[in-house]
């Protein structure tokens, strides 16, 4: 059905050869956790391709067989040693990657969890290795000493070597005045023919063998010692590297479970890459053990070329039989149901439409000859029924069954009751079943058994070529005259069959299978057109509540703004107004007291008379009594704020207010607007800000307010605020400190409680509670 097709591709996205091991592994499975759970990591991983500039994999080697050599104690080597520190840096990249998105992509991360802190271990191979991979200098001071006095005696011996170039006497042996290296030793190029004037040892020749590469006596001693400061040098770095893999020995279990972890991760993202290239989507595990594939593509045909259909499977019907024309994509839309069955049990998203589902099932047989265009014999029919022999032994209700020209290969009309016969005998067993065929007794059959539907593939009577659309709910007709003249068939030939064909009895059902096909086919278009518009239409609707909810949020957000404009245009004329009645009161020098008093009283009452019309407010739905609840927010109406029910009594509520606990009755609650919530949080926010005093609470509103040292037209704001505030919460009555100083305080404090109509009365607390200097207010 093409199931290795599909894991081919997946193992070339596969990054390394971990991921690529596995995705050679994979299998569908009949586990319905372990589904969800494999669906779930390609989910995410599609999920973090789409969101994240970059993902922490690549560059990650296979290290098994290293880890299993330091294991078994056998020394690693350099590039072994270089690819197992790769892959730690690699390993803290990925898992703080998913560290620091758990909430994003909560699967991956905790496998990611799996992932050891291996930094110790990688800085022990920093200080081997420096950034380019080559061995440090410092790894061990024995490697520093031993690699400055190879340095030392290079410089010497080449020296030496320098005094034999230079010596006159044996210019004319040499073939180049230069030194080389064979065999880790200096030597100096030597003419052939002088091979026995020079004294030195021969150590290799040209490939003409005209010159020969002389190690002169006199720096024997100096490559010896050479020599052996590089043996040195060799043994100290393979004891650098015993010291490394003992580390990696002890980190074993760690390193190896990592390793694997990480794989898995490569895994789940190269499904998220084959996902995405396939336009796949995830589809739900059927609850009804439905099978609805909506606008299923056969994942291997371009997708230029490839025809999405629908295959609906289970309901009313758990056996769905395809005919119509050969080429016409009967196969195919069987094969891409296996295939796409097989891919979502193994974890791979499927280039289907949203809303598809799927059950999960036990088995899936199938019966599928893939040469279609060489000619049935008995063998063939012979072995088509060993498979369904074997399909009818092991299947069952959780089970899928696909069978490609069911009863074919032998006489049409045995061949039609043996058919018949299968097909009751899977209804009985209850398998989900898709079948094709060409045989009219088998349509027959399926427009009058329950439990068992038709469907067939178009083909366009005009253009006389296959659409390749499956249409569930009717048969179809085989159309082998018109695909014969498409072909090329004589017309003789055709003329002849035709009226051979006139005589059978089932002629008629033939032409009554296209008439309904043609009838459906317009049927489908015109539902197209009305799901079209449909859409259109909800789109519309969804577009216009918008702007809508716009408009409305628009202008409630003006009315506030003009509102609270008002309301500090007020507050800012009163202040004003207040100190124009003290400097009144400081530059007045006519009149007595009494004279004086009555005109600040007059121009007092005058200023507290001044008032805005009111903002428009806007109209409000009710609150559906029969569904409030504790916790659900509501409009109080009095205090023009968004609140929170704590308790619903009999005539009344108790709501949650910008901190204040206040009771209402139901008529003054209303529902709010949904932008209300937000804008309250942050007035709220902004309220506390600005608030200088630090409340005593009882409830979760202040009882007492403390002005001491401030002018009277800074505490007037907060004096305001206060009050409201409790008379809100019922709370009375409640105490101003204003201290007594020059009791001038004192006395604006009063002469504005005196003009506010919700005050009853005010005097001053008795001598414990503060005497002059506090003021009791009653509500």
């Amino acid at each position: 059905m093409g199931f290795y097709q599909v894991q081919n591709l997946l193992v070339r996205l596969a990054p390394s050869r971990l991921s690529k091991e596995i995705a050679r592994r994979l299998r569908p499975v009949n586990d319905g956790d372990v589904i969800e759970k494999n669906l779930t990591d390609t989910e995410e991983a599609v999920r973090c391709m789409q969101t994240e500039t970059s993902t922490p994999f690549g560059g990650i080697v296979d290290i098994r067989p290293s880890l299993e050599k330091a294991k078994r104690e056998v020394t690693l080597d350099s590039h072994e040693c270089i690819d197992i520190w790769n892959n730690l840096q690699h390993y803290g990249e990925i898992r703080s990657f998913f560290a620091e998105r758990g909430a994003e992509y909560p699967q991956l991360a905790e496998q990611a969890e799996v992932i050891g802190d291996f930094s110790q271990l990688s800085h022990s191979f920093a200080t081997v290795f420096d950034n380019n991979r080559q061995i440090r200098d410092n790894a061990s001071p024995e490697l520093m000493r031993l690699r400055s006095r190879i340095v030392e005696l290079e410089r010497q011996t080449k020296r030496y070597v320098n005094n034999v170039l230079q010596n006159k006497e044996y210019q004319k042996y040499f073939q180049d005045a230069l030194v080389t290296v064979r065999n880790n030793r200096y030597v100096i190029p030597i003419k052939q023919e002088y091979r026995h004037a020079f004294p030195g040892i021969v150590h290799d020749t040209s490939a003409s063998g005209s010159t020969l590469y002389v190690e002169p006596l006199a720096i024997v001693n100096a490559n010896n010692d050479l020599q052996a400061a590089r043996i040195g040098e060799t043994k100290e770095i393979e004891r650098i590297f015993r010291r490394l893999t003992a580390k990696v020995q002890q980190q074993y279990n760690d390193l190896y479970d990592s390793t694997k972890c990480v794989g898995q991760l490569e895994f789940a993202f190269a499904k998220a890459q084959l996902a995405l290239k396939m336009k796949a989507c995830r589809p739900a595990i059927s609850k009804t053990r439905e099978i609805r594939l909506i606008q299923a593509r056969h994942p291997l045909i371009d997708a230029k070329h490839v025809v999405p259909n629908t295959i609906v499977i289970g309901g009313d019907y758990r056996i769905l039989l395809i005919t119509g024309s050969n080429t016409g994509g009967k196969t195919v839309s069987m094969k891409t149901l296996g295939l796409l069955v097989l891919m979502h049990q193994a974890g791979l998203f499927i280039p289907v439409g949203e809303s598809s589902e799927l059950p999960v099932f036990r088995d899936v047989f199938s019966d599928i000859g893939d040469e279609q265009d060489i000619s049935q014999n008995l063998s063939t029919f012979s072995s088509h029924m060993k498979q369904l022999i074997y399909i009818l032994k092991h299947c069952g209700p959780e089970d899928l069954i696909l069978a490609d020209e069911l009863g074919s290969g032998t006489d049409p009309a045995e061949g039609s009751a043996i058919a018949i016969a299968i097909l009751d005998a899977f209804y009985q067993k209850g398998s989900y079943v898709m079948v094709t065929t060409h045989y009219n007794d088998l349509k027959n059959y399926a427009y009058n058994t329950p439990g068992i539907e038709n469907g067939h593939v178009e083909f366009d009577m005009e253009t006389l070529k296959p659409t390749y659309k499956l249409r569930i709910g009717s048969a179809g007709s085989s159309h082998a005259f018109s695909i014969s003249e498409r072909l090329g068939m004589p017309k003789d030939i055709l003329e002849k069959a035709k009226d051979l064909r006139s005589k059978a009895q089932d002629m008629n059902m033939e032409k009554v299978l296209t008439q309904l096909n043609a009838q459906a086919k317009k049927m489908d278009e015109e539902q197209a057109e009305l799901e079209y518009r449909l859409r259109e239409a909800r789109k519309l609707e969804d577009d216009l509540r918008k702007e809508k909810d716009k408009v409305t949020s628009k202008r409630q957000d003006i009315i506030d703004a003009s509102r609270r404009d008002a309301v500090d245009l007020k507050r800012n004329l009163r202040v004003e107004a207040e100190k124009i009645i003290r400097e009144l009161k400081a530059q007045s020098k006519e009149g007595t007291d009494r004279e004086k008093a009555k005109a600040i009283d007059k121009a007092r009452r005058a200023i507290q008379q001044i008032s805005l019309p009111e903002a428009e407010k806007p109209q409000r739905d009710p609150v559906d009594l029969s569904k409030l609840k504790v916790g659900q927010q509501v409009f109080v109406n009095n205090l023009d704020s968004v609140g929170t029910v704590e308790d619903i009594g009999s005539k009344q509520l108790t709501v949650s207010v910008r901190g204040m606990t206040v009771r209402v009755k139901f008529k003054d609650v209303s529902a709010p607007y949904l932008d209300e919530l937000k804008k309250e949080q942050q007035a709220e926010k902004k309220a506390a800000a600005a608030s200088s005093y630090r409340p005593i609470r009882t409830s979760s509103v202040a009882t007492e307010l403390n002005i001491i040292g401030k002018t009277f037209s800074e505490a007037l704001p907060e004096v305001e605020r206060f009050l409201d505030q409790a008379l809100a919460a019922g709370f009375s009555p409640v105490k101003i400190i204003h201290g007594k100083g020059s009791g001038a305080l004192r006395r604006q404090i009063h002469a504005f409680l005196d003009d506010q109509p919700f005050v009853k009365k005010y005097q001053l607390d008795d001598v414990e509670g503060g005497g002059a200097g506090v003021t009791l207010v009653y509500f």
